[in-house]
C-alpha cells in the first residue's frame, strides 16, 4: 500500500471513531436513550404516586384529629355536666341528712312531751279502770266533766300517736331518698371517672396526631395552601351563581313589568269611547313566588338538621386556630359534618334547586333557594334532584360519598352573599 492510500486508510477510520466516539465513552443508542426517558418516567410517576399518597395520608389524620377534636369537645361537655351533676346530688344529700336530723330531734321531742304528758294527765286514781274512774265521782257533774277529761285525753293521745307515726313515716322516706341519692352519687361518679379515662385517650391520640403532623410541616402547608385554593374557588363559583340568579331574578321582574304595563295600555286603548271611563283597580301579577323568604327567617334555630341520625361537626363555621400548625387560621364558610359512609342529605327546609355542580375537593354540589336565602350541601356521591326542581322539607337531596369509612357534608347558608353561621339556624 502507497503511503497516499495508507493516510487515506487513516483518517477513515479516524472519521469513523468521531462518528462512534471517542476514547472508552459508548455511543448512546437509541435503546438506551428509551430506557432512560423510560426509568425517568418512572421515577417522575413514583414522585407523584409518593406526593398523592402523603397527601391522602396527610387529610386522613387531619380528618381523624377533627374527627377527635370534636369527641373531645362533647367529652369535656359531658364531664362538665357530670360534675355539676355530682355537686347538685352532694347539695341534696347534705339538705337531706339535714332535714333527718332536724326530723329525728322532733321526733324524741314529741316522744319525750308524750311521755310526760301520759304522766301528767293519767287519772291519778291507780288500777282504776275508765269506768271506775267515773263511777268514783262524788257526783253526777263530777262523773260528766270525768267523762269529757277522757274524751279529750284519748282524743289528744291519738292526735300525738299519728304525730309521732307521721314522723317515722317521714324519716323512713327521707333515709330512702337518702340512700338513692348516695346511689345515684356512686353511679355518676364512677360515669365521670368513665368519660375522664376516655378524654385522657382521645388527648393522648389528639397529642400523637399533632406530633406526627408536625413533621410534615412543609407537606402540612402545602396541603392547607391546596385546600384554601379549593374552598377559594368553591366560593367564587357561588358568587358567580348567586349573581347569575340575581341577574335573571331581575330581567324576569322587569319582563313582568313591562308586560303589566302593556296589558293595562291593551285595555286602555279597546275601552269604548261613549262609556264613562270606569275606576279600575290597578292590575298586578304576583311577584315570583317568595314566601319561604319570610318563613325561612321566622324559623331560625328550628330548622331541620340536613343528615338524619348520628353526627358531629368537625369544623365549625368562621376563623380558628389551625390544629397543628403554630400562627395559622383557617376560614371555614359553614359547617363540617361528619357521619356514616353514604349518609343521605335532606333539605333543611322547603324551596327550589337553585343549582347542581361539581367542584374539586367538595365532590358533588347542590345549591337550594328559598327566597333571598340559600342553603349549600356540598360532599355529595350522588344527586337525586334535578335543577328548577320545587322541594320540600326534609326531601331527599343524595348521598354523600364515602371516604375512610365515614362521609362528610360541607353546608352553608347564606342571605344571597353573606355567609350565615349555620349552627344558629338548624336545631
Amino acid at each position: 500500500m502507497t503511503l497516499t492510500g495508507m493516510d487515506a486508510d487513516a483518517q477513515r477510520r479516524k472519521k469513523r471513531t468521531r462518528r462512534t466516539g471517542s476514547g472508552s465513552t459508548p455511543a448512546r443508542t437509541m435503546e438506551k436513550v428509551k430506557k432512560e426517558q423510560d426509568a425517568t418516567q418512572l421515577k417522575i410517576s413514583e414522585t407523584s404516586t409518593r406526593i398523592n399518597t402523603t397527601s391522602k395520608e396527610l387529610n386522613r389524620q387531619l380528618s381523624r384529629l377533627n374527627s377527635l377534636n370534636a369527641d373531645i369537645e362533647v367529652t369535656q361537655a359531658n364531664v362538665g355536666r357530670l360534675r355539676s351533676h355530682i355537686d347538685s346530688i352532694g347539695s341534696q344529700i347534705n339538705v337531706t341528712s339535714d332535714s333527718i336530723s332536724i326530723l329525728e330531734k322532733d321526733l324524741e321531742s314529741l316522744r319525750r312531751a308524750y311521755a310526760q304528758a301520759m304522766q301528767r294527765l293519767q287519772p291519778s286514781v291507780r288500777g282504776l279502770n275508765n269506768v271506775s274512774f267515773i263511777f268514783s265521782s262524788g257526783s253526777f257533774s263530777e262523773a260528766w266533766a270525768r267523762v269529757r277529761y277522757l274524751r279529750r285525753f284519748s282524743r289528744w293521745r291519738d292526735h300525738k300517736a299519728q304525730e309521732i307515726s307521721s314522723t317515722i313515716d317521714r324519716i323512713s322516706e327521707r333515709r330512702q331518698h337518702l340512700t338513692g341519692l348516695r346511689h345515684a352519687q356512686d353511679k355518676a361518679y364512677r360515669r365521670a371517672e368513665q368519660e375522664r379515662a376516655t378524654l385522657a385517650r382521645q388527648q393522648e391520640e389528639s397529642n400523637r396526631i399533632v406530633r406526627d403532623l408536625r413533621k410534615e410541616d412543609s407537606q402540612l402547608r402545602a396541603e392547607l395552601a391546596r385546600q384554601k385554593k379549593q374552598a377559594a374557588a368553591l366560593d367564587r363559583e357561588l358568587d358567580r351563581l348567586i349573581a347569575a340568579e340575581q341577574e335573571r331574578i331581575t330581567r324576569e321582574e322587569e319582563a313582568r313589568r313591562k308586560k303589566e304595563q302593556a296589558e293595562a295600555q291593551r285595555r286602555k286603548s279597546t275601552s269604548p269611547a261613549s262609556s264613562a271611563p270606569k275606576e279600575q283597580p290597578a292590575t298586578r301579577t304576583p311577584a315570583p313566588a317568595t314566601p319561604l323568604s319570610g318563613t325561612f327567617a321566622q324559623n331560625k334555630g328550628k330548622l331541620l338538621f340536613p343528615v338524619a341520625g348520628s353526627y358531629k361537626i368537625v369544623r365549625k363555621f368562621g376563623r380558628r386556630p389551625h390544629p397543628t400548625l403554630k400562627h395559622v387560621e383557617t376560614d371555614n364558610a359553614g359547617i363540617d359534618i361528619e357521619t356514616s359512609a353514604g349518609s343521605g342529605v335532606r333539605a333543611v327546609f322547603s324551596g327550589t334547586v337553585s343549582a347542581i355542580f361539581d367542584q374539586p375537593g367538595f365532590g358533588k354540589i347542590v345549591m337550594l333557594r328559598h327566597g333571598k336565602y340559600l342553603t349549600i350541601y356540598a360532599g355529595l356521591g350522588s344527586v337525586g334532584v334535578r335543577k328548577g326542581e320545587s322541594v320540600k322539607t326534609g326531601q331527599n337531596l343524595g348521598s354523600l360519598a364515602a371516604a375512610d369509612g365515614h362521609s362528610i357534608l360541607h353546608f352553608e347558608i347564606r342571605d344571597e352573599k353573606q355567609k350565615l353561621n349555620p349552627s344558629l339556624w338548624l336545631r
